[in-house]
């Protein structure tokens, strides 16, 4: 698996991915048309299926083992008062992710994928980014990371 250490290393990784096949995206939004529904029924959802099917080289693309990551932090802006719920309360929350509690653990099971919880250092929220950056580049990179390590790399493309 890939590492890095710092945000150049990272950068590197990303252009090694692989690029966009153009033939793909045009034939995936070709097909788009011809569906039977009316167009942007979907939505969003046609626009990520495009994208998808661009990025797998594949007009026809397909997920065979889906997978759900969910990340959860505190952030210090709540102490504005702007969010929906106090910090204590994401704690309890993936305890109820991880105990299949919740509904994004049953429409996860209703389509059959694998569903992980990352509670990112919840009993250290980062600053308040109204007041300065909200965390440090080290701290920036350990959370990159934890994500990065996350993915499942056996449908990678290539």
């Amino acid at each position: 698996m890939d590492t890095f250490s710092s945000l150049s290393q990272f950068v590197d990784l990303l252009r090694q991915a692989p690029s966009f096949d153009l033939e793909s995206q045009a034939a995936a939004k070709q097909r788009n048309i011809q569906l039977t529904k009316p167009a942007g029924a979907l939505g969003r959802m046609e626009e990520l299926a495009i994208w998808y099917a661009a990025w797998r080289g594949d007009a026809r693309a397909s997920i065979s083992h889906p997978e759900v990551l969910i990340f959860a932090g505190n952030h210090g802006v709540t102490a504005q008062g702007i969010s929906a719920f106090p910090a204590e309360v994401t704690k309890q929350m993936v305890l109820n992710f991880q105990a299949g509690g919740a509904a994004i653990n049953q429409l996860s099971a209703c389509f059959g994928a694998k569903l992980q919880v990352h509670g990112l250092e919840l009993d250290r929220p980062t600053r308040d980014f109204t007041q300065g950056p909200a965390m440090e580049e080290d701290e920036f990179l350990l959370a990159l990371q934890t994500g990065w390590n996350a993915v499942s790399r056996s449908e990678e493309r290539r």
